[in-house]
């Protein structure tokens, strides 16, 4: 018997969708900006996991995320199995929404790859596709805007034959269901169990009144009929100080046994409350910063096979689960530091594919090409915990007089906390918020070879350098999720500006 710990995958990994392949299980999140793109995670007893790759880590896959705003580029993906192969479906975002081509599906028949490039469906409508197999038949789902919109962002899902040696869409495009009367119904994934049709979506938005309802049919194109158990996973009625919120966008798994699991996106607000920001979604607003993260619970299915019970004997996402049935299977994450697999598995970039100014020169050792901005020099790794140290010595040689380069807790361009080095005629080091908002603090140095340092406690993000005596905190609060309108999470990163494209030398990065 193992626990599985909640959230099994910590920080910002959203939106997951989880299938079963014989023993072993496999999980996908949605990446938005950052490149490579839609994790993969495996495991085989629910409760270790390991991230075993990308989806996407290629730039001749064709995904393009040049042209993506914050929180844009790819979203909701949902991962299926059928007849050996494996499919992803996702959704890219550009900053330019709708367009022609936004839906894709990626292939292999090989979990670790190599995955096809990104085919682009055309006349696919809406976001948050999913693919559902049935008999000999393959379906494509989405939601769209609403044929008849009861109230703003109301929307439907819709589904079509799709054929997937040429990845087109055949025949009429049904409406299946609008959902129970929440905003933006979305994330549709399909099921079929005893005869019937199970349609599983989310909807009431991502933030506190997020919720996963459900409806089943004889049919697979309808009718749809509610479930008089919806919403049959949310937290949206208890007190914010509850510590998991914003409950949803759900996925579903069968094990051997005949028993199933169901995983969902959450989060966990620290730093209080507020009043203001963005609580157009909300009930007043909390501090998210390490975005939505991927929860489990159990499910079980009553007699009348109406809909499952999503974390059946309490009705809530709890803390911990005990999980039977399944043999231990001890395996731990890819460490977040400077070796081929994890700049390849864990590292990431903006939009960028081909990561030429990052190249491995030694044994935890690290050269870091400076471009003309943060966001274009930026190289990642996601916060997955609300108490951190993480540390990396860095050779500023050959920086030019201008040149900046630092460490910083980062959300989105125009948000983030960072420890700064600018070469003058000396080094400056600064701690600073991109808002101008809170103090600052600087000192002037001579050394060319630093040690510097960001730890994090709740909300207090502490930048150092150890060699100066020189450390300063600066408060979290404002860079996260609802203060600045993001669908990501606080990344731990690397950042840096010239001119002259000047190189720095950079080793022995930890964060634990």
């Amino acid at each position: 018997m193992s626990q599985a710990q909640n959230p099994i995958l910590p920080g910002f990994y959203p939106d997951p969708s989880i299938i079963r392949v014989d023993d072993d299980f496999y999980i996908v999140n949605s990446s938005f900006e950052y490149f490579p793109a839609i994790p993969i995670w495996h495991s085989r007893d629910l409760v270790n996991w390991r991230q075993i790759g990308n989806a996407v880590d290629r730039a001749d896959q064709s995904l393009d995320l040049t042209d993506v705003a914050p929180s844009g580029g790819v979203q909701a993906a949902t991962i299926r199995h059928h007849n050996g192969v494996f499919y992803i479906t996702s959704t890219r975002i550009k900053r330019q929404w709708p367009g022609s081509d936004y839906h894709f599906v990626l292939t292999a028949t090989d979990i670790n790859g190599p995955w096809s490039k990104c085919h682009f469906i055309e006349g696919a409508y809406g976001i948050d596709s999913s693919l559902f197999f049935d008999g000999d038949n393959a379906y494509f789902l989405a939601n769209r805007d609403s044929s008849n919109p009861r109230f703003e962002n109301d929307a439907e899902i819709w589904i079509s034959e799709i054929n997937l040696d040429t990845f087109e869409l055949v025949g009429e495009k049904y409406t299946l269901w609008n959902g129970t009367g929440g905003i933006f119904p979305e994330g549709p994934r399909m099921y079929k169990r005893n005869g019937w049709y199970y349609l599983l979506i989310a909807e009431g938005g991502t933030l506190h009144f997020h919720t996963t309802s459900i409806a089943r049919s004889k049919n697979v194109t309808g009718p749809f009929v509610s479930s008089q158990r919806n919403p049959i996973l949310t937290h949206k009625h208890l007190a914010r100080e509850y510590p998991v919120h914003n409950v949803g966008h759900a996925d579903m798994v069968e094990l051997k046994d005949g028993s199933w699991w169901g995983v969902a996106l959450a989060s966990r607000p620290r730093g209080g409350f507020y009043d203001g920001g963005n609580v157009k979604w909300s009930f007043g607003g909390y501090y998210r910063n390490l975005g939505r993260e991927t929860f489990i619970f159990p499910v079980t299915w009553p007699a009348d096979d109406q809909s499952p019970l999503f974390a059946p004997a309490t009705g809530r996402v709890e803390d911990t689960y005990e999980v039977t049935g399944l043999a231990e299977f001890a395996q731990s994450d890819v460490a977040r530091d400077f070796t081929a697999e994890s700049l390849a598995i864990k590292w990431v970039t903006i939009g960028n594919e081909e990561r030429k100014h990052v190249n491995l020169t030694g044994d935890s050792k690290l050269s870091l090409e400076l471009q003309d901005s943060f966001e274009n020099t930026f190289l990642g790794v996601r916060q997955t915990a609300w108490k951190f140290n993480s540390s990396l010595t860095i050779d500023l040689t050959e920086l030019k007089e201008g040149d900046v380069v630092g460490l910083a807790a980062y959300i989105k361009e125009g948000a983030y906390l960072s420890l700064e080095i600018k070469r003058t005629e000396n080094f400056e080091v600064s701690v600073q918020a991109a808002s101008g908002k809170q103090p600052t603090a600087s000192i002037s140095t001579e050394l060319s070879k630093l040690s510097i340092e960001l730890s994090g406690n709740d909300q207090d993000y502490t930048f150092s350098a150890p060699e100066l005596s020189f450390l300063h905190t600066l408060d979290g609060r404002e860079i996260s999720c609802d203060m600045t309108d993001s669908h990501t999470g606080v990344m731990i990163a690397l950042i840096g500006k010239s001119d002259n494209k000047s190189v720095v030398q950079l080793e022995n990065f930890q964060i634990s």
